[in-house]
């Protein structure tokens, strides 16, 4: 079906904090990462650390042709271009700056972006159903734009924290919260076939009600790149980009997008290919329990550890859908302090984390 989850680009931007895997897997130059292709902003933030290679993958081949298109950025375009064309900024023509890269692509992925132009013209970063979604929901909060544009005036924690707990968190937050946590819009409107993973027992308003306020409690959201989204559909100038879209960033990883090798296919196929297994150091897995239920999820890791030498590095995010994949398998030795941590500082602050190493 041409409009299911998994033939379209669901994710666009940059919906999680890559600092924490990061953190968790302490990359460097001996390292051969395999990771989830997403919105694509994960493989690029992980060239910070100057792996050896990243492995993306992702059984959607939108989001992989996302990500190729997004390395082309990189190898032809310089910083003012790369941020027209990603989305921005509109001083140059994106039409213009399409032409100029998408010699770079193979077959396959320019003919998908000469059929979906539109998507890039219309801003690269937003063409995600996800975040469509965000600014479908900024439009619909008119009547509180003005309480938005002071919730996010706010300078201090200090000064957040009181308008967030005087005037934001009320009734018509708590009734918005309660409106996207209902399981209905997300099994039979938006169609994220993840929505029926979550447990049944599992209060979906309550956790996002406590996570939310854990985000207005611990991070300022003007230049949290996570909270802009939330509140806004985008980036605002006052928002501290995501870690592959600051300038600082941009030539260290334009010299290293040769790096990633991009798989179109289930994780579980690629976990059988031997050849490639052996020389991974590192996982970043996402929260591809999303997306597995627990059989599924029990065979990914299986082949994770089958394939994987001592002290192996992972990754790995919970959201919605909580795991304990070390009670099955006793090789995962998990780090559970650096845990707490990551789900404290995390800029998103709706995932808990897996973290740690294998012990074979």
């Amino acid at each position: 079906m041409a409009n299911s989850f998994f033939e379209k680009i669901n994710y666009s931007a940059c919906n999680e904090d890559s600092e924490s895997e990061r953190k968790a897997l302490r990359l460097n130059f001996d390292d051969t990462v395999l990771c989830i292709t997403g919105s694509g902003a994960r493989p690029l933030d992980l060239l910070i650390d100057n792996p050896k290679k990243i492995i993306s993958v992702d059984f959607n081949v939108t989001q992989n042709h996302l990500l190729a298109l997004k390395i082309a950025a990189y190898q032809s375009l310089n910083y003012a271009e790369f941020r027209s064309f990603i989305g921005l900024e509109n001083k140059f023509s994106r039409k213009d700056l399409y032409t100029k890269l998408s010699h770079l692509l193979t077959i396959e992925t320019k003919n998908y972006w000469d059929k979906n132009f539109n998507l890039i013209e219309n801003g690269l970063l937003y063409c995600g159903t996800w975040e469509r979604f965000l600014r479908m929901m900024a439009k619909a909060a008119f009547f509180r734009k003005k309480g938005i544009e002071k919730l996010m005036a706010s300078e201090t924690l200090e000064i957040q924290q009181e308008y967030w707990a005087k005037k934001w968190d009320n009734t018509i937050w708590k009734s918005f919260l309660k409106l996207v946590s209902n399981r209905f819009l997300w099994t039979k409107i938006i169609r994220e076939p993840g929505a029926l993973l979550i447990p049944q027992e599992f209060d979906v308003y309550e956790y996002m009600h406590s996570r939310m306020n854990h985000l207005a409690k611990n991070h300022l959201l003007r230049t949290n790149h996570f909270a802009n989204l939330l509140f806004y559909g985008e980036y605002k100038p006052d928002c501290i980009l995501p870690l592959h879209l600051r300038e600082e960033h941009f030539e260290s990883i334009k010299s290293q997008v040769h790096k990633i090798e991009i798989i179109s296919d289930s994780l579980l196929n690629v976990l059988d290919d031997k050849e490639l297994t052996k020389s991974i150091t590192a996982y970043s897995l996402s929260d591809f329990s999303s997306y597995a239920n627990t059989e599924m999820y029990h065979e990914i890791w299986t082949k994770i550890i089958q394939h994987s030498a001592n002290n192996t590095k992972f990754c790995e995010r919970f959201f919605l859908v909580k795991r304990q994949p070390e009670i099955l398998h006793h090789q995962i030795k998990r780090d559970y302090l650096l845990e707490k941590q990551l789900s404290d500082q995390d800029l998103t602050a709706i995932y808990t984390f897996c973290v740690g190493k294998l012990s074979k």
